[in-house]
């Protein structure tokens, strides 16, 4: 056979391969990149899923707008008391119409609460409700009732509403404590008035604190969106159980919400409900995180723990043998890092229930056995303190 005729069928052969080769490689991954068969049934089964929790919950969640009095001083008695204490203090006092009055209007505001009692009682945010002349409440079939506040706790920034009305749909409320951060993450409430918007993201973290809104903080965060008018309604998992009551954003950035866990709610709802208030369990002192000057102060070798400041007379601090200088290292065997989770762990308690605290004094470790008290109103506090 010529030469030329062999060399001719070799060179056309690899070509051939060549091209069948890039032929099968492109469409492999051209299928790759398409959804197998059996995900695209997984893909709807979750988006079916969230149809389903929102289908569940929606019933539950109410719409609520308040009515606020508001009073503006005239300006003759504003100005002569912003400018008390200098030479503009007789001319404003002067300026104006004489015995100017008082002038009032009525500030209406909205939010979200979710029905935890089919006997008609309703959890949202005492922001929400704080200082309201009139509260309305708007349920998902249409209904309004005028609500009564049963009870708030600023504390938590947490309330009760009640309304008269019977055979209530009532929202399942989870459990906050297994949550994970990256779990499904839903919000249902009327963001800007726009009633039973829901939004859908993740738990993007637990435990936030430091974010300055109050005595206990211990905010879930998460990405599902939350706007004004979302105060109040629940964060829900996959499962449709409440984890969260949505109360507050971070402006001007996105994406960054915050509930409160709804373990927190469960530990006061009763007592909302029952009496209007919260009875706390105190220990009777005053403390701070441990810094890194203060463990080098008290000489101990980690910064974790927290440091007792003072202790208050006739408490069950002061009983038990806690004084200034201890450092709390656990709560009933668990350890406690900061002042937070010394809360945290102190609010778990029943009133007159007895903790243990493993202490450092001195450089030597202690056991304390201490019983809980109710925790004094703020004015009774600082009278103790004075």
């Amino acid at each position: 056979m010529d030469r030329n005729k062999i060399k001719g069928w070799i060179i056309g052969f690899v070509v051939i391969s060549i091209l069948l080769s890039l032929f099968f490689l492109t469409n492999r991954n051209r299928a790759d990149s398409l959804p197998k068969h059996n995900e695209i049934p997984t893909i709807k089964s979750l988006g079916q899923a969230f149809v389903e929790v929102a289908k569940k919950v929606q019933p539950s969640v109410v719409n609520i707008t308040t009515e606020r009095t508001i009073a503006i001083q005239p300006w003759n008695r504003f100005g002569s008391d912003f400018f008390r204490g200098t030479p503009f203090e007789d001319f404003f006092r002067g300026f104006g119409t004489p015995g100017g009055k008082e002038y009032q209007y009525k500030q209406r505001s909205g939010g979200s609460g979710v029905i935890v009692d089919k006997e008609g009682y309703i959890l949202t945010n005492n922001h929400v409700v704080e200082g309201a002349d009139k509260v309305k409440v708007r349920l998902n079939d249409g209904r309004e009732f005028t609500a009564t506040v049963k009870g708030q706790d600023p504390k938590t920034d947490l309330a009760v509403l009640h309304i008269k009305a019977k055979d209530l749909p009532v929202a399942q409320l989870g459990d906050s404590d297994k949550l994970e951060v990256g779990e499904w993450a839903i919000a249902i409430g009327s963001p800007f008035g726009l009633e039973h918007t829901v939004t859908v993201g993740v738990i993007s973290a637990k435990g936030r604190s430091g974010l300055g809104t109050g005595t206990y903080e211990d905010f879930i965060q998460t990405d599902a969106s939350i706007n004004p008018g979302n105060s109040g309604g629940p964060l829900i998992n996959i499962d449709g159980e409440v984890i969260g009551i949505n109360a507050m954003i971070i402006q001007p950035g996105t994406g960054i919400g915050f509930a409160i866990p709804i373990n927190m709610a469960k530990q006061i709802l009763n007592d909302l409900i029952k009496t209007g208030k919260v009875v706390r369990p105190w220990l009777g002192i005053s403390v701070q995180d441990l810094t890194h000057e203060l463990a080098e102060h008290f000489k101990v070798e980690e910064k974790e723990g927290v440091l007792v400041s003072e202790v208050h007379p006739s408490t069950g601090a002061e009983k038990a043998g806690l004084v200034s200088g201890d450092i709390i290292k656990s709560v009933d065997g668990q350890p406690v890092k900061n002042v937070n989770e010394l809360v945290k762990a102190i609010q778990r308690k029943k009133v007159g229930e007895k903790v243990k605290l493993n202490i450092i004094r001195e450089g030597r470790s202690l056991m304390i056995e201490v019983s809980t008290s109710a925790m004094p109103e703020k004015a009774e506090l600082e009278k103790k303190e004075g």
